[in-house]
């Protein structure tokens, strides 16, 4: 992974949350933005935009993943760059597809790129993805996302 601390230094272990259940994806990302409100890492206004950006525009990426997250204007609201991870196991619609993981995303500047690219790299493998949405163990999803390279985790099977 790129990047001098990878996912490491925007993900806190206590921000994997595993077993939510969500009735709308409002609910959802009103979840992982109060997490990221509730860590310091945004105001308020910013989980209003995270809302607006999803009518303007879907954030799911596929494979069961969404990423919220706000719209250009909010920017003004993050006070550091940060994850929040949320797990659904039952799925919650999301436009075109069903989110099992939602991770909520705040970055500075122009970090939102790097953040985007590192879990990109973890999350376009659909048979992980898959795991990450079924697995009751918070450290296997932590461990997933801010490994750093390929580490093979074969003996991990948690589906």
């Amino acid at each position: 992974m790129s990047g001098p601390a990878g996912l490491h230094a925007v993900l806190d272990r206590d921000d994997v949350v595993l077993g939510c259940r969500a009735s709308s994806m409002h609910e959802a990302i009103e979840f992982v933005g109060r997490r990221l409100v509730e860590r310091g890492s945004v105001d308020d206004e910013y989980v209003e935009a995270m809302k607006k950006r999803e009518e303007v525009v879907s954030t799911y990426l596929g494979n069961g993943v969404a990423l919220p997250h706000g719209v250009l204007e909010s920017k003004q609201a993050v006070r550091r760059t940060a994850i929040v991870v949320a797990q659904y196991p039952e799925g919650v619609e999301w436009g075109e597809g069903t989110a099992h993981l939602v991770v909520g995303l705040a970055a500075n500047g122009d970090e939102h790129v790097t953040v985007l690219s590192q879990l990109a790299e973890v999350l376009q493998d659909t048979e992980l993805c898959e795991r990450l949405w079924r697995t009751d163990d918070a450290d296997f999803v932590y461990a997933q996302l801010t490994r750093e390279g390929s580490d093979d985790d074969e003996d991990q099977e948690d589906v």
